[in-house]
């Protein structure tokens, strides 16, 4: 009965939208309906978007092509999800301080807990007041082990946690996720339930997040196969480039493929070389066919350019 995703990076904002377009594409159940969004930009302001129909792509298009640049280049962002008409305000269920932080999370959150208060909003009034996400989350499900809940803190500074009441953790089908930001340069945050298949989604959530903050492929420089392109033995593969960025070698490790006609693939982020100086890794492993010891085609073409990334 609900998902929700927090992320603390670049593009955070476009990072939740596409985690949740994912979920709502592989998974059934509590999905599809309202969407509260919330994002904290750059200029120190609090941005909101919500829908009570139609899920992710109802409010930002789909893979979030509708979004406005500001919300999807937000480094903070959170939001919350499930099926359709919720109670409004929707922004009851993604409070924010533009100062301090976000709160969101899964089943009901906004549920008043033994302090008289929602328990979101006071978790995100703990951090007010000088605890960081973990120790006000921590404090307050432990308060309200009973209450329906699970919670998400992220503050402005990317520290982030999440956790659900006992009551939720003895449900069967609740998936979790947290990638901290210390340990992949980028952070996110993922609760849900009632949502099928349970097990995988929490990951494919917050990996999809991640791989739009920081995605691995994110290429800063090209090189260009032509046909022709001769094969040299060696100890590993690797490809050699001259100053213009055309491949002028192509190092193989397998001696099977200097004779006779093969198709190769040359691995995985594979050695650029320049003056015998590895300068790069190729980011995209063409098709090759080759033959007698020099390249015959790339993807079936006579000349490719494949993007790298400097090392």
């Amino acid at each position: 009965m609900t998902i929700g995703i927090a992320a603390q990076g670049p593009e955070a904002g476009l990072a939740v939208v596409r985690a949740l377009a994912a979920v709502e594409a592989v998974g059934r159940g509590a999905i599809g309906g309202f969407v509260s969004f919330v994002a904290l930009t750059e200029d120190g302001g609090i941005e909101r978007a919500s829908t009570q129909k139609g899920g992710i792509a109802a409010l930002f298009g789909k893979g979030g092509a509708m979004m406005p640049a500001a919300l999807a280049g937000a480094t903070v962002a959170g939001l919350m999800a499930s099926g359709p008409d919720r109670p409004e305000p929707l922004s009851q269920f993604t409070p924010a301080d533009a100062r301090v932080g976000l709160v969101t999370g899964h089943r009901m959150p906004n549920t008043i807990g033994v302090n008289g208060v929602n328990l979101n909003d006071e978790v995100l009034d703990l951090m007010r007041h000088g605890l960081s996400p973990e120790q006000a989350v921590a404090e307050v499900v432990a308060a309200n082990p009973e209450v329906d809940a699970g919670i998400i803190a992220l503050a402005r500074d990317g520290a982030m946690a999440a956790a659900n009441t006992a009551h939720v953790e003895r449900r069967g089908d609740a998936g979790h996720a947290l990638i901290r930001g210390s340990e992949r340069g980028a952070g996110v945050a993922v609760l849900h339930n009632a949502i099928h298949p349970h097990r995988p989604l929490a990951t494919l959530a917050a990996e999809v997040a991640i791989d739009v903050m920081l995605p691995e492929d994110r290429p800063d420089g090209w090189i260009t196969f032509a046909e022709g392109v001769s094969l040299a033995p060696g100890s590993s593969n690797a490809v050699d480039i001259g100053a213009d960025g055309m491949v002028e070698r192509i190092v193989i490790r397998n001696r099977k493929f200097l004779e006779g006609r093969w198709s190769l693939g040359i691995g995985y982020e594979t050695r650029v070389m320049r003056g015998a100086k590895p300068v790069a890794v190729v980011l995209y492993e063409p098709y090759m066919v080759v033959d007698g010891g020099r390249l015959c085609s790339i993807d079936g073409q006579s000349r490719l350019s494949v993007p790298i990334r400097s090392r």
